[in-house]
């Protein structure tokens, strides 16, 4: 089991390959990690997300990388939040 605070070489592609496309369940844009309902990042991509990549389409799951803060938002968000 890897460390969440060092994410494997794989992981880490898997990532920045899945964060290219915007997410069709969340709508969070590309290069901007999936949001739960709550607003706040999601503990892994969503599954249509990921699926739209090659490389990680066969695993189960793509975590969230922990130095996108999972589990919370993050101070852009709020900024974006209150604009409207």
């Amino acid at each position: 089991m890897t460390d969440p605070q060092q994410p494997s070489p794989a992981d880490r592609l898997h990532a920045e390959d899945v964060e290219q496309h915007a997410c069709p369940k969340c709508d969070a844009p590309p290069g901007s990690p999936c949001r739960s309902r709550g607003g706040a990042v999601a503990s892994a991509y969503h599954t249509r997300r990921f699926t739209m990549v090659p490389r990680p389409k066969k695993a189960l799951r793509v975590p969230t990388l922990a130095d996108r803060g999972p589990g919370r938002a993050t101070p852009a968000d709020a900024g974006t939040a209150s604009s409207g």
